[in-house]
């Protein structure tokens, strides 16, 4: 008969099987610690640079030709105005200007005929720019005129282009009226209504003597005491264009014979 030691042989042997059909758990089986997931750093965000505007370039300024004048010529009752603009040549010395029946006038001095210097306009002052010619009878004709700038030897420094004008017949103010007045005397006329371009003040005449100068061109009629009572005087009323190179009569009227009262 077997002892005890046979009998417990086989169940020891059933446990050992049966602890190794149920096994060890495998690796597999633990689950595994993932690996801590770590955000990505945002790159850095640039901004965008600005590109600098560019500078403007300011554009040059035109130098004046110093040989160029510009010439206006305006035609009025009487005569005509010459405007000019003045010379910015370092050699100038003095200005003239010419006259020509044909369209085109040399500027060389003495004048190539039939371009004649009327004697008015000679002038040293590079700032007096305006003269008249009145120096010929009004008519149909028209005139040109060009004025040039000379250095002290007489060369042509500058010269403006040549511009035409014509001289009309002077125009009538109408009847001069005088009445006695409380306080003296009161003249009227008809106001002149021409161009203002040729009009500069009234002068108020007493034979060769002047009473009185009126810049503004729509009075018609002048106050004065100067008139003296028991004396008779030759009145008259005359519109004048002037400049700093000469003057003329462009408007008048007929002269009368008044005794004071």
């Amino acid at each position: 008969m077997p002892g005890p030691s046979r009998r417990c042989l086989p169940l020891l042997a059933l446990l050992i099987s049966g602890c190794a059909l149920q096994g060890v758990p495998s690796a597999s089986g633990i689950p595994s610690l993932a690996a801590a997931t770590v955000p990505p750093t945002p790159a850095a965000t640039v901004a965008p640079t600005a590109s600098p505007s560019p500078t403007p370039t300011p554009a040059p300024t035109a130098t004046p030709d110093p040989s160029l004048m510009e010439l206006e010529a305006t035609s009025c009752p009487g005569g005509v105005v010459l405007d000019w603009s003045a010379s910015t040549h370092p050699d100038f010395h003095h200005y003239i200007a010419l006259r020509s029946p044909n369209a085109e006038i040399a500027p060389a001095y003495p004048p190539i005929a039939p371009a004649v210097d009327w004697g008015d306009t000679y002038e040293t002052d590079p700032f007096v720019t305006s003269a008249v010619d009145a120096s010929i009878l009004p008519g149909p004709t028209s005139w040109n005129y060009r004025v040039i700038a000379y250095d002290v030897d007489g060369r042509v420094v500058s010269a403006s282009a040549v511009r035409s004008g014509r001289i009309s017949e002077v125009v009538d103010l109408g009847e001069l009226t005088v009445s006695s007045t409380r306080d003296g005397n009161r003249l009227a006329w008809q106001p002149y209504a021409g161009s203002p371009s040729c009009f500069s003040f009234y002068r108020v005449v007493s034979g060769g003597s002047v009473l009185s100068v009126i810049s503004d061109q729509d009075t018609a009629s002048l106050e004065t005491d100067a008139l003296h009572p028991g004396t008779t005087y030759q009145l008259g009323v005359q519109a004048v264009r002037a400049t700093t190179l000469g003057s003329f009569m462009v408007a008048q009227t007929a002269t009368i014979t008044y005794t004071v009262p």
